[in-house]
């Protein structure tokens, strides 16, 4: 009997607990909030940051009026001095009628020249801000950040927050920029022993905003005889063209502890991806094996998924990449009628000769040039030593440029479609 009394006793001071400890005391309206989309931080004057906020403007209203911005405008930025990204959001608050947060911020911008003297101190507050996300995509701009921010106005999209995520979504951009470029991925790289951190390469295009750039001049005439370009061997900021958003997201940029080690370009960002097995399926353009002029595009995909395989003896690593494509002949001009057996194994050999060649490049540039580990070598080698201790004296970062490595690329033409053959002009 008095077990039931301290049951119902205990029910009853439980509802009378949620009617009295719950309420609005502390209810924050989204209608007084400000959402900071994006953050870019360069070096300040004064050993300090200068941090720029992306904030997003509220949706427009039947008038055709935005309820807290300029007409058609759907970001506003605004750059602040401080030492640190809370006290810059402090000082914001001053001229910021609603709250500003970072619940739904898409991306961290880091300038040029803060990125090359190192970003240590920015990320060791970052992690311990609670409305700072750690799928916040990592963005490295050429440039200041503050400029950056300054030339995004996307034409197409009223929704800054879902632009910013087709932006630096890797599979709509074709592989083009790193498949994972994340604040998470980027601070447990700069941590773990060795390995190179990366971030989305991006820059603004400050000519395309004020109508100054030119693809081709008439003065100069079309030369028909010199070999056509890869366009993915391009930089972000550096890309032909005319038109739209000035700002371009194209590359990888390559950090060395804390600090910037250099770029990457589209094409070397898709072997970067390849080699770590994270490439998904994409566009890439080859030297036509018949005509070394012209280039042909293939639809590129994994056949197999990557394996990295690690031989220590002593002191040497030798690093075993084994990859295995597949792909459609999606355009060729030359007249070459590749569905023959013949034609077909030919193509199939000079891709794979061209990604292996281009493989090999990548890691000289960041392996031996660098001394980075951008392919998450150190996660193999670490499971060759007995103790923690054995690793941690190994020192892998000195034994990077000494790393041998070896790339065992295959690849396999599949023609589908009614019209598979060359488009041939009648007589």
């Amino acid at each position: 009997m008095r077990s039931s009394a301290r049951f119902f006793h205990a029910i009853f001071v439980s509802i009378i607990s949620l009617v009295l400890l719950t309420g609005c005391w502390d209810r924050l309206d989204p209608e007084n909030m400000a959402f900071v989309i994006a953050i870019g931080v360069d070096k300040g004057p004064q050993n300090d940051f200068l941090f720029s906020f992306a904030l997003a403007v509220p949706k427009m209203s039947s008038s055709g009026q935005s309820s807290g911005g300029k007409p058609n405008k759907v970001v506003v930025v605004h750059t602040v001095e401080g030492s640190n990204l809370v006290s810059a959001l402090s000082i914001s608050q001053s001229f910021i009628a609603r709250r500003l947060t970072l619940i739904h911020s898409k991306a961290l911008i880091i300038g040029e020249d803060l990125a090359r003297s190192g970003v240590m101190p920015l990320l060791s507050e970052a992690v311990r801000n609670r409305e700072f996300r750690r799928t916040v995509s990592m963005i490295t701009t050429k440039g200041k950040a503050m400029d950056y921010l300054q030339n995004i106005q996307p034409t197409t999209e009223q929704d800054i927050s879902f632009w910013f995520e087709l932006e630096v979504d890797p599979i709509n951009q074709g592989g083009i920029i790193p498949m994972h470029a994340r604040f998470h991925e980027f601070i447990m790289d700069i941590e773990s022993k060795g390995t190179g951190a990366i971030t989305i390469l991006s820059a603004p295009r400050p000519d395309i905003k004020n109508g100054n750039t030119e693809i081709f001049s008439d003065e100069n005439e079309s030369n028909q005889k010199v070999k056509q370009p890869i366009m993915s061997d391009q930089y972000a900021g550096k890309i032909k063209r005319t038109g739209e958003v000035p700002v371009e997201f194209f590359g990888t940029a390559v950090y060395k502890s804390s600090v910037l080690a250099g770029f990457l370009n589209g094409s070397e960002t898709r072997i970067l991806n390849m080699l770590r097995g994270e490439l998904s399926q994409s566009i890439w353009d080859f030297r036509d094996p018949s005509d070394k002029q012209l280039n042909l595009s293939v639809t590129m995909k994994p056949d197999k998924h990557a394996h990295l395989k690690i031989v220590r003896s002593g002191d040497q690593v030798n690093a075993i990449f084994d990859i295995a494509m597949e792909g459609k002949l999606i355009s060729v001009q030359s007249k070459v009628d590749y569905t023959k057996p013949k034609n077909k194994k030919k193509l199939e050999e000079a891709v794979q000769l061209q990604l292996h060649d281009q493989a090999i490049k990548v890691l000289d540039k960041t392996v031996h040039k660098w001394g980075v580990d951008c392919f998450n070598i150190n996660n193999r080698v670490v499971s060759t030593f007995s103790t923690l201790k054995e690793w941690d004296a190994f020192n892998w970062r000195s034994r990077l440029k000494d790393m041998k490595y070896e790339v065992n690329i295959t690849f396999i033409l599949h023609q589908t479609g009614g019209q598979v053959g060359p488009a041939l002009e009648g007589e």
